[in-house]
């Protein structure tokens, strides 16, 4: 991997892992009333060598985006990139560990939109179905096109633009996920105003809408999209998180305000804040709830919370899975003990499930299909020692922790991560 890529990679998902780290926020109060976690993890072991270890390709439609790195079918790697750096994309091989720039021109210079590795000022970029698309940001990042360009190379087509019409507006733009012919994306439009001799900002459009990758035609799903967090599309479903304010709650600036010590969000969001899961059907708008406000539901930062057709949320002590295909929930994991923070995220066709306190940490790998379980051995830290952010068919990309606090963007086969074994990792 080009080594400055791969050291602002590690800070960037460094600053995930603060975040994140191994757990979530801490349950609802009620969820853990009563009973004292515990101090240290049970050492755990990992599975033996001649336990089957299944692993999946990456699913072909609801394909997530992430920061900076994405999976790419047609080379068996990753495409990585770093505006910052340089103004083209690399394609990464994890067999052969080597990057090298997907231009095949004689002379090309890589710095401009006829190299077949530009696309532009690159936010976002995902392959699907032969060709690759990227959000790009232009104007000053004031204005944003979804764009294609086939596997093969080509010209950029310029699929859909937002760009402000009055002066002091701005779009922000951020592909959600591409899924059965459509890109998702949330597009927000602000203007920025005088208040008081400063320019305040304020959000005037926040829209969720859907651009067909063959057509470009633009199709808005939620009006008002401020409070509703994507998990994923499949087919005519979608999945969302819709957080929600309880009636007559004072805003978190006035009550911090009027705390007696320094006030957290956690406390704020305890008391006033609840989450709703529900799918939608996109075809006529209908709306069903999955999980209620009333029920002690887990929040989690970490944004793999879909993968393929499953949807993955945790109320109270149990993690559950919902088939966005069949519309069915299942239980599919139950943490034994009480603990103080919890996490999970969705990887290769696992829910990578977590639970830790200040001191301790345990994981555990459970298979969405058949609900297999590996418990993989945390080395009795607080943290991952290899906490996972991106796939490709045989391998993951994320951050390995050699030492309390000290995080490097390597890469591991997705078997020795499930082994345990996290001396196979590698730069």
């Amino acid at each position: 991997m080009n080594t400055s890529i791969g050291k602002r990679l590690a800070l960037l998902l460094s600053g995930v892992l603060l975040l994140t780290g191994c757990y979530a926020a801490p349950a609802a109060e009620s969820v853990w009333q009563g009973s004292t976690p515990p101090e240290s993890a049970q050492s755990t072991q990992p599975p033996a060598a001649e336990t089957a270890i299944t692993t999946y390709p990456v699913p072909e439609e609801n394909l997530l985006v992430s920061i900076n790195m994405a999976d790419s079918p047609s080379t068996g790697g990753f495409w990585q990139w770093d505006m910052m750096l340089h103004p083209y994309i690399e394609a990464y091989d994890p067999v052969t560990r080597t990057a090298y720039v997907p231009c095949y021109q004689s002379g090309c210079r890589h710095n401009d939109s006829t190299c077949s590795a530009c696309f532009g000022n690159l936010s976002a970029l995902a392959e699907y179905r032969d060709s690759l698309y990227a959000l790009v940001q232009q104007d000053g990042e004031s204005a944003a096109s979804l764009v294609s360009r086939p596997l093969s190379g080509g010209a950029l087509r310029v699929l859909a633009s937002w760009e402000p019409e009055n002066e002091g507006e701005e779009y922000r733009c951020a592909l959600r996920c591409i899924s059965f012919g459509k890109a998702y994306l949330t597009v927000i439009r602000a203007a920025y105003l005088p208040e008081d001799g400063q320019l305040t900002r304020d959000e005037q459009e926040n829209r969720l809408v859907s651009v067909d990758l063959q057509t470009g035609e633009e199709a808005t799903i939620l009006e008002h999209a401020e409070n509703y967090d994507l998990y994923g599309v499949w087919g005519d479903c979608a999945v969302f998180q819709v957080q929600e304010t309880a009636e007559g709650a004072p805003d978190f600036a006035d009550w911090a305000a009027q705390q007696p010590e320094e006030a957290s969000w956690d406390e704020y969001e305890r008391l006033y804040i609840r989450y709703r899961i529900l799918s939608r059907d996109l075809r006529t708008g209908v709306e069903t709830t999955i999980v209620d406000g009333s029920e002690p539901f887990v929040w989690s930062a970490d944004p793999h919370r879909s993968w393929g057709k499953y949807a993955v949320y945790q109320v109270g002590r149990s993690v559950y899975v919902y088939d966005m295909e069949t519309q069915e929930t299942k239980k599919l994991f139950t943490h034994e003990q009480e603990r103080k923070f919890y996490n999970y995220l969705l990887l290769d066709g696992h829910a990578i499930v977590l639970c830790g306190t200040e001191n301790a940490c345990n994981a555990w790998a459970v298979d969405l299909a058949d609900g297999s379980v590996i418990e993989l051995d945390t080395r009795g830290g607080n943290v991952m020692p290899f906490s996972a952010h991106y796939e490709c068919d045989g391998y993951f990309a994320g951050l390995l922790s050699d030492s309390p606090g000290n995080y490097e963007l390597c890469h591991i086969s997705k078997e020795d991560f499930y082994r345990s074994n996290y001396d196979g990792a590698f730069q």
